[in-house]
C-alpha cells in the first residue's frame, strides 16, 4: 500500500489532518505531500527539523493497517494453495491434474479476441476497445481441458458480454431457457477464445456430493481420496460448468454454496492435505439449466426440481437465454450446413412459426436450433429433401393430432 493511495483513500474519509511544518498545511500524509509540493525535501530532513512531529494522522494510520492485514490474509490464501498443491503433487507423484506451472494473464481486445469486427456493441459506451483477460502459460493437463474454437459459432454479442463480465469480475453466472439455446456453447466458446480450461459436470437426480468433491477408492493396491472435479478445477483456475444445475438435488446444489460466495471449499471427509481447497485466482464458476429453479412452467422439463432459493441467490449474473434473431440463426444455419439462404430461411421461419404455436399453447413441443442443423444435414444426404429432414429431426416427436397439423405447414411452407 503505497503513500499515496493512503492519502487518496483518506481524503475521502474523516478529515483528522495533521499540520506539516513546512508550508503549514493540514494533510495526512507527510511524505506524499512533501513529494508533491516539496521536492526538495526528504521525510529524513522533515524528520530532523521537527523532530516528534507526526508522519501520518489517525485516519491514514488506520487504512494503512487495514491494507496491510488485507495483503497479509491474500499471501497466507495463496500459501494455503501452494502448500495444498505441493501436498497434492507429492502424494500422486505427477500431480494428476494439478496444474504445475503458474498460469500467465494477458490482456487483449474483446472484438479482436471473438472476431466480431467493428460491430459497435463489441465496443464500450465511449466506441472504444475492451480489454479482456486471456491466459497463457497452462501446464498439459490443464491443456487438455480447454475447448476448440469453432470458427463457425455466430455470436450474441449481448449474452457474450454478460459471460465476459462473469469472468472478468470474477461472478458466478447462471444461464436458463429452452433446450438448444446455446446456454452451454457460449460458456465453451467464451472459454475456448480466453483460453480458460473447460470443466463440464452433468447434473441429475441420483448425483451425489461425492461425484462433485471427490471419494475414498483403491488405487494401486492403497486406499486414496480421488478429488472430484470441483476441487481440480478449483485448484487449477478452470472454468467449472455445472450442467442441467436444476436436475440436482437441493442437498448437492448446496455443496457450491461456499464456492459461489468465494469462499475456500471444506470436504470433511477428506484427508488433511485436501481438506481446505483455496480457490486458484482464475477459478470461474457457471451453470446452465432449463428452469430459473422456480420449476417447469412448460411441462417440457421431466426431472428438474424446484431448486433452494437461497442458492441460487449466490449468483451475481444469471440470465435467461431465449431463441436467436431469425437473420443470425439463418447465419448460423448457412455456416454449420452450407444449405442456401433461401431454404435456411424457410426452415428458421418454420421454426419461429412452431415456436409460438408451443408459446400460445396450441403445440406440446418447441424446436431448437440444434434439431434445425440435423434436419437441414439430413435434408441434404437425401438430396435436398428438407420436409423429410425436419421430420425426422422434429415432427415425429410430436403427438399424433399436432404431428399432422406441423407436416400439413410444413408441406405448404417448404414446398412454396
Amino acid at each position: 500500500m503505497t503513500d499515496t493511495a493512503v492519502l487518496t483513500t483518506a481524503d475521502e474519509a474523516v478529515d483528522d489532518r495533521i499540520v506539516c511544518h513546512v508550508d503549514n498545511q493540514r494533510v495526512h500524509v507527510i511524505k506524499t505531500h512533501l513529494q508533491k509540493h516539496h521536492p526538495e525535501w526528504t521525510i529524513e530532513r522533515y524528520m530532523a527539523e521537527f523532530p516528534g512531529a507526526p508522519l501520518m494522522s489517525k485516519t491514514a494510520e488506520e487504512l494503512l493497517k487495514k491494507r496491510e492485514r488485507e495483503k497479509a490474509e491474500a499471501a497466507k490464501r495463496a500459501a494455503e494453495q501452494t502448500e495444498t498443491r505441493a501436498a497434492l503433487m507429492t502424494s500422486f507423484g505427477d500431480g494428476s491434474g494439478v496444474s504445475r506451472s503458474s498460469v500467465v494473464v494477458k490482456q487483449e481486445f474483446f472484438h479482436e479476441v471473438f472476431e466480431l469486427g467493428k460491430a459497435s456493441a463489441a465496443l464500450n459506451a465511449k466506441g472504444q476497445p475492451i480489454p479482456i483477460s486471456i491466459l497463457t502459460g497452462h501446464d498439459p493437463e490443464s491443456e487438455n481441458y480447454i475447448p476448440d474454437v469453432d470458427r463457425n459459432y455466430i455470436f450474441n454479442i449481448d449474452l457474450l458480454k454478460k459471460v465476459i463480465v462473469g469472468l472478468q469480475l470474477n461472478m458466478p453466472i447462471y444461464l436458463w431457457g429452452m433446450h438448444g439455446t446455446g446456454k452451454t456453447t457460449v460458456l465453451e466458446q467464451a472459454c475456448a477464445r480466453t483460453r480458460r480450461p473447460f470443466m463440464r459436470v452433468q447434473h441429475t437426480i441420483n448425483m451425489q456430493e461425492s461425484d462433485v468433491l471427490g471419494q475414498w477408492t483403491v488405487k494401486d493396491g492403497q486406499t486414496v481420496f480421488q478429488l472430484g472435479p470441483l476441487p481440480l478445477a478449483m485448484l487449477n483456475g478452470w472454468f467449472y460448468c455445472a450442467d442441467e444445475y436444476d436436475f440436482a438435488m437441493p442437498s448437492v446444489t448446496a455443496v457450491y454454496q461456499p464456492v459461489l460466495e468465494g469462499k475456500p471449499l471444506v470436504i470433511k471427509d477428506a484427508p488433511p492435505i485436501f481438506r481446505k481447497i483455496v480457490p486458484h485466482p482464475e477459478f470461474r464458476f457457471g451453470a446452465t439449466g432449463n428452469t430459473n429453479g422456480s420449476g417447469d412452467e412448460t411441462g417440457l422439463y421431466q426431472g428438474t426440481l424446484v431448486q433452494n432459493a437461497a442458492n441460487y441467490s449466490r449468483f451475481k449474473i444469471t440470465e435467461e437465454v431465449k431463441y436467436m434473431e431469425p437473420k443470425i440463426e439463418e447465419s448460423i444455419l448457412v455456416s454449420v450446413t452450407r444449405i442456401d439462404k433461401a431454404t435456411a430461411t424457410k426452415m428458421v421461419k418454420f421454426a419461429n412459426d412452431v415456436r409460438k404455436l408451443f408459446a400460445d399453447g396450441k403445440i406440446s413441443m418447441t424446436i431448437s436450433p440444434r434439431e434445425l442443423i440435423s434436419a437441414a444435414q439430413i435434408g441434404i444426404a437425401y438430396g435436398a429433401n428438407f420436409v423429410l429432414g425436419l421430420e425426422l429431426a422434429f415432427a415425429n416427436r410430436l403427438t399424433r393430432v399436432d404431428r399432422k397439423t406441423v407436416q400439413e405447414y410444413l408441406q405448404r411452407l417448404m414446398g412454396a
